[in-house]
């Protein structure tokens, strides 16, 4: 039976190739099928549940096929197990007998007698099986329902796949259910059972606006526009609109052209069964392109099991958000062609950065889907007014202390960290003011074993950013109260665990799970926070009664469990079911304010990241409304912004950098002296300028300068001394310093016990004319001026072991001489030819540490770099 939609002619609903099969009964004629006995196997594979009824439940699926019935493992705690598991079932009979086998799956808690344990079933024959191509389901969802009252409704879905194996039957593989199965048309792969009739909603989508959206066109494919006239003028490089998909249907606002803060002002309704098994919806913000595909700007999954309940034991409520801001992430800002990280864009793995934000509106209605003309409507003014007070900003300051930089991969250019939020912060940015969110680049030290450091010494490197944010504290503070009792309740748990493994004596291990009670049934008795009066949503409400009921529900079965416990095992099993409980009401989708992100650059390339959730480090005044991580010394590992794959598995896991940082962030009217008291020193503010000289024919100049003689560390800021003033309120401490790298008071040797010096011997010579003996001068491996091997001292702490020698491991001729046209060109090769005018060889000789003078050679480079503070 095909289920004809409401509106439309029966031709046309058995025109469609996918259909929702609404009655799930085999038509095939059975007269042809063979009545000889056979061997048959079915294999039923388990993949996952979602939305099932009830809460706190341990849910585990039986399969029934015939007369034989076999179970999946046990997942505790979850009404979206992931099962994943085969099932085999074997046949000796004929295909016409084998196609009357009814099949059940079955869902139900393990956590209830037998009786009333069933959560819902669904039940077929195998000839809609054996009917199928190649014999075999594949990734189809069945809806459950009560057996003996269909009437009641949906109980949850399972997704199943089943072949059917006969004599001499290959199987094909289905493919692994993906991340992007929400954005398939999921409701026409559903199999429901006959007289279950699902209701019609609508997912109402309101777009409001967007600000910081990227410039996705590089100049190149800027330049190539204006020159095919497809763009006029100079303007922002971006031309956004968003898409919005859920459940196979997508709907698309209209385009914005010119603008990095588009405002659509447009409310997107999409038609829906209801109870429908999709679990998120997408956002995707594109950029129009004329001249080639669409681009992907970013993509946002709001996850709607974060913004509903189904809890049978309350009220439960409609998925329901904002109007709140949402956050995008993808690659890096810096738009490249071909870019190898676009699949982050797409939603493929963790954004490494900002991409914007929207806000952003979404309601459900049950009772009728959207008409045709309904689908895209402007947004009445009357809302326009209404998401007004949602955008009042408040200033934030962000302060990060850098302690220790180790663990740094071999780069090749000077290591400098940047902190931003949002767009604030962004070195590379020409939307926001300047800030001070990088610390000053630094050449990394060898440490003498595999790794580099950065040599900060005694002077630490702070970055401080202000920034402008949604007053969202009290959604914050929320959070981090139930954070702070998860994380307490964690500890203490962990505790129980080790003397159990320890097998310590059991009134010491049963003295600490009463110790653990307590303190859970202390934090349940506090009340959650209060909602504001005013410029809260209707999640808000919904999410507050939600914690509230389950915090109570929670702290009914502590006190039951303190009273009554008998068995640690199984009160250890039921306190990791609290725990479970309290994460899941821990999310806060409405926390619109982004994450902190430290950005490792090298030069002008971002090379490792790492991303800070902001409630972590978010300070309240209230001591339990922290963030875990506020005000407090922790390391971060940074990573390679990657896409998840296993090509890539083997780059992945090398560490680019480990960092112990002190993270300070809060509103502006917070921060007066909060962040100076944990750092033992004294914070000091500086204002710098770099010096620059050119070398031209081999002296130092500042004439024909490509930058000014003062500038920022870019060189395309000016920045004469005489230009800087002091803010209101300071004053100079002191005269202008040579502040050197801190490097540079470390040579290329350091943290080596054992070091080989080189120098190349240069030959020029006129064409047609031998090459000269006495003309030689001697340059560096770049081809800069340096010394001859005789004049090269052994430094002050080492001791030579061996000779100067040719060295002719490389690709030389028998003298160890390479050859080329031109040295300033380069592109030497080992053998000569008539028109080659240049020619050079290797020489190198060792040396090795002697500890006695090590000191001494440390302060003389100390004092040469405070003298000099050149870095070339």
């Amino acid at each position: 039976a095909i289920e004809v939609a409401p509106g439309e002619t029966q031709g046309a609903a058995k025109k469609k190739k996918k259909s929702v099969i609404a009655a799930p009964r085999s038509t095939m004629d059975r007269s042809k099928l063979s009545t000889k006995k056979q061997d048959f196997q079915v294999r039923v594979n388990v993949h996952e549940g979602r939305k099932l009824l009830g809460g706190n439940i341990h849910p585990v699926c039986n399969v029934h096929v015939g007369k034989q019935s076999k179970h999946s493992r046990v997942q505790k705690s979850t009404n979206k197990p992931l099962w994943d598991e085969v099932l085999f079932f074997d046949f000796n009979c004929s295909a016409l007998d084998l196609c009357d086998e009814p099949v059940t799956i079955e869902v139900l808690n393990s956590r209830k007698i037998r009786s009333d344990s069933l959560i819902g079933a669904f039940k077929f024959d195998l000839g809609l099986v054996y009917e199928s191509t190649d014999h075999q389901f594949v990734h189809k969802w069945v809806l459950l329902t009560d057996p003996e009252d269909k009437d009641s409704g949906a109980k949850g879905y399972v997704k199943i796949s089943i072949s059917i194996l006969g004599p001499g039957d290959k199987l094909k593989i289905p493919p692994k259910s993906s991340s992007t199965d929400d954005l398939v048309d999921i409701e026409s792969n559903l199999l429901r059972p006959a007289g279950v009739q699902l209701q019609p909603a609508t997912y109402t989508v309101k777009i409001y606006k967007a600000e910081d959206v990227p410039k996705m066109d590089t100049d190149y494919l800027e330049g190539m526009k204006r020159v095919l006239r497809l763009q006029h003028g100079d303007h922002d490089l971006v031309d956004p609109y968003m898409i919005v998909s859920f459940a196979g249907k997508k709907l698309k606002t209209k385009v914005m052209y010119k603008t990095y803060t588009p405002e659509w002002d447009q409310e997107l309704n999409i038609g829906v069964q209801m109870p429908s098994m999709c679990e998120q919806l997408m956002l995707r913000l594109m950029d129009k392109d004329h001249f080639n595909r669409d681009d992907i700007i970013a993509t946002h999954f709001l996850q709607l099991t974060r913004l509903s309940s189904a809890d049978p034991d309350d009220e439960g409520f409609l998925p329901t958000f904002g109007p709140a801001y949402v956050n995008f992430y993808g690659s890096p800002r810096e738009s490249i062609v071909d870019d190898e990280l676009e699949p982050l864009n797409r939603g493929c793995g963790e954004g490494c950065s900002f991409r914007g934000r929207a806000l952003v509106e979404l309601t459900v209605n049950i009772g009728q889907e959207p008409g045709k003309d309904e689908l895209i409507r402007d947004i009445d003014s009357e809302d326009l007014l209404r998401v007004q007070p949602f955008q009042r900003r408040r200033r934030y300051r962000l302060f990060v202390g850098f302690l220790e930089g180790t663990m740094i991969h071999p780069v090749d250019a000077p290591v400098e960290f940047e902190i931003s939020i949002g767009e604030y912060g962004n070195k590379f940015a020409s939307t926001t003011l300047p800030a001070p969110s990088t610390t000053q680049p630094t050449n990394p030290v060898y440490d003498g074993s595999h790794y580099y450091y950065l040599p900060w010494g005694q002077t630490k490197p702070c970055v401080m950013l202000n920034s402008q944010w949604e007053d969202v504290m009290f959604r914050i503070e929320s959070l981090n109260l139930i954070c702070r009792t998860i994380d307490r309740l964690e500890g203490h748990l962990k505790d129980v665990k080790y003397l159990m493994r320890a097998k310590a004596p059991l009134a010491e291990s049963a003295g600490k799970l009463i110790k653990l009670l307590d303190e859970l049934i202390i934090d349940l008795n506090q009340p959650l926070l209060e909602l504001p009066q005013k410029n809260i949503t209707e999640l808000d409400k919904k999410l507050y009664a939600l914690r509230d009921d389950e915090m109570k529900r929670i702290l009914i079965e502590a006190v039951n469990l303190r009273e009554n416990a008998r068995d640690i095992d199984v009160a250890i099993n039921e306190i990791d079911s609290y725990i479970y409980r309290l994460q899941q009401i821990a999310t806060e989708p409405q926390n619109s304010i982004p994450d902190v992100i430290i950005w490792m650059l090298c030069g002008n390339r971002r090379v490792a990241y790492h991303r800070i959730p902001s409630h972590q480090v978010m300070f309240s005044p209230k001591t339990d409304c922290c963030g875990k991580l506020c005000g407090h010394v922790f390391s971060v590992f940074l990573k390679r912004p990657s896409v998840p794959d296993k090509s890539n598995a083997k780059r992945q896991w090398k560490l680019p950098a480990k960092l112990q940082v002190f993270v300070w962030m809060g509103l502006e009217d917070h921060a007066k002296g909060i962040q100076h008291k944990p750092l033992d020193g004294e914070i000091s503010v500086f204002a710098e300028t770099y010096e620059n000289m050119i070398s031209l024919l081999s002296k130092w100049t500042i004439r024909a300068m490509p930058r000014p003689k003062w500038s920022d560390i870019t060189g395309q800021l000016k920045l004469p001394k005489e230009s800087f003033t002091t803010p209101p309120g300071w004053r100079w401490d002191g005269e202008w310093f040579i502040n050197p790298n801190l490097s540079l008071s470390y040579d290329l040797d350091s943290g080596l016990s054992t070091f080989q010096d080189d120098v190349f011997e240069n030959q020029l010579r006129v064409p047609g004319s031998d090459w000269p003996t006495s003309k030689l001068f001697w340059t560096d491996v770049t081809g800069e001026e340096a010394q001859s091997k005789e004049e090269i001292m052994c430094p002050t702490g080492w001791e030579w072991t061996d000779i100067w020698t040719v060295d002719l491991n490389r690709a030389v001729d028998e003298e160890g001489y390479e050859y080329c046209l031109d040295q300033s060109v380069g592109g030497f090769v080992p053998v000569e030819k008539t028109y080659h005018l240049c020619r050079r060889r290797r020489w190198v000789r060792t040396r090795k540490r002697n500890p006695d003078l090590r000191q001494q050679a440390a302060h003389q480079r100390m004092v040469r770099a405070a003298e000099e503070g050149w870095e070339y």
